[in-house]
């Protein structure tokens, strides 16, 4: 996230620094043997991030879960994320219950109630005699 990374000048170079959950997430692309070691590294240095910070941190990217258009290049953020948990945590995650839905959730309730649904109605309309007339 952009307002967690630092900008640090040197001379005339500005260096954009992120912050090392966003690099964390970023390795549950690929999640290999040394990108678990870097989580635990993180974790023994700092304590964090801790089970349930990891839970909304994902949350806020949930669309990071979403299919993958194709099959050359699948999405391994779900499978690499019930991997992390069992390695780190030795505990169950279920992407769908745990991540997903209650991010959607607090997306729909940011935006309100849906919209009426337009198209529906006029293709209801489409349906009735007198519309044809």
């Amino acid at each position: 996230m952009a307002e967690r990374a630092k900008n640090v000048s040197l001379g005339q170079v500005t260096v954009t620094i992120p912050h090392p959950l966003d690099i964390l997430i970023a390795k549950l692309a690929r999640l290999d043997a040394k990108d678990l070691l870097a989580f635990r590294r993180v974790i023994d240095l700092t304590g964090h991030p801790t089970r349930e910070e990891l839970l909304q941190e994902l949350r806020n990217a949930v669309d990071l879960f979403r299919p993958a258009f194709d099959d050359e290049s699948p999405n391994l953020y779900p499978g690499n994320s019930l991997r992390l948990w069992r390695e780190l945590w030795q505990a169950p995650l279920d992407v769908g219950q745990d991540i997903v839905a209650p991010a959607l959730a607090r997306r729909r309730a940011g935006y309100g109630d849906p919209p009426p649904d337009y198209r529906r109605s006029l293709v209801d309309g489409l349906g009735t005699s007198e519309s044809r007339s």
